[in-house]
């Protein structure tokens, strides 16, 4: 037996694509994937796929013991070789509270576990670019802020949970991974969700046959990652020793302008160009209506992420990836595939967010 894996998160996307991915590289590794109850059914369906070594266990974060019985927490912890945290509230419109219990009290769940078992060699908590809040200018990757604000209790919470992993950096072996924002395979376009950047997509699918706005005047870049380039950097990561004890940011060092991003998925979707400027604060009021933002298909909690004066240091990222060959594809490379596969799905209600 290569290793064995403890999972969280399952059968999200990134733990589904980390699970490949893991099953490909280390053939002979055991898997414990923790799901919640509601989505066992969703789970055991992925495990046709995926089951090779694998054990569905049902349980929860929020829970003491990880809501599992304490004889089967004894047993697995003896085994267990890498801890790869990945469950989440991921909802930028939750309140704190469900959002508190489930990445702060859910973390320190996780940590109390890991901290039984005696043959880890790395645990990896997924955390997100994001932590750094309202902070503004260069947000480096070996420290955490402690910004002024945030923009909902997603960033607060992970910012709170991050800090406590942090925390145990002296007591286990730790590698931090904060991604920026999510999107499809750079090589197929396939993703479980339209989000994020794909509510652009959805705001000039419905604004087709029209005189297409750029939504406000800002030269700051969006931090789109294909979750292809995370999985890989993630795997090496989460093995190597070069990426013990400390925090990426699983980004691209090029990550492309926000005007740029949206010209290029403009002309690939529409083959148009914005030929007008929708002042942010108008498209702000207008997606504060209930009925314009879900016809346009654009949560206004989503707005603030295309004027995000941010600039997320990868140094440490580049460095360690350095002669492996992992790198992160520019934009312009991948766009055509992400539009491609976004319209051909468009009409897939599994994959609306909103």
């Amino acid at each position: 037996m290569e290793h064995t894996y403890f999972i969280t998160g399952f059968p999200g996307f990134i733990a589904t694509k980390l699970l490949e991915a893991l099953q490909n590289k280390y053939p002979s590794s055991q898997f414990y994937l923790l799901t919640l109850k509601q989505e066992r059914k969703i789970a055991e369906q992925k495990l046709k796929d995926y089951g090779k070594n694998t054990v569905l266990l049902e349980g929860d974060i929020t829970k003491e013991g990880l809501g599992l019985p304490d004889y089967l927490s004894r047993e697995i912890a003896e085994k267990i070789t890498h801890c790869i945290h990945l469950a989440a509230l991921y909802d930028l419109t939750a309140a704190y509270s469900p959002s508190y219990s489930c990445n702060v009290i859910g973390t320190e769940h996780v940590i109390k576990f890991v901290k039984t078992c005696k043959n880890i060699r790395r645990f990896g908590y997924f955390s997100t670019a994001y932590v750094s809040g309202n902070e503004k200018g260069k947000i480096v990757e070996f420290s955490l802020s402690e910004p002024a604000g945030f923009r909902n209790y997603y960033e607060q919470t992970k910012n709170e949970a991050e800090r406590i992993v942090r925390m145990n950096m002296d007591e286990m072996p730790i590698t931090i991974l904060r991604p920026g924002i999510i999107v499809g395979d750079s090589r197929t376009g396939q993703t479980i969700k339209f989000d994020g950047p794909y509510f652009m997509m959805q705001f000039l699918r419905r604004l087709s046959a029209l005189p297409i706005p750029y939504i406000g005047r800002t030269a700051s870049n969006i931090h789109l990652v294909p979750v292809d380039f995370i999985i890989n950097a993630s795997v090496f990561l989460l093995h190597d020793k070069r990426g013990e004890s400390k925090t990426y940011h699983l980004l691209s060092p090029s990550s492309p302008k926000i005007h740029d991003a949206y010209t290029l998925i403009c002309k690939e979707l529409n083959d148009k160009k914005p030929s007008w400027h929708l002042p942010r604060t108008i498209a702000d009021r207008m997606l504060s209506i209930s009925f314009i933002s879900k016809w346009l298909g654009v949560p206004r909690e989503t707005l603030s992420y295309f004027s995000h004066e941010a600039d997320y240091d990868t140094s440490q990222l580049v460095q360690d990836l350095e002669g492996t060959g992992i790198t992160c594809p520019p934009f312009e490379e991948y766009v055509p595939v992400l539009v491609r596969y976004y319209k051909d799905n468009a009409a897939d209600v599994s994959l609306k967010r909103y």
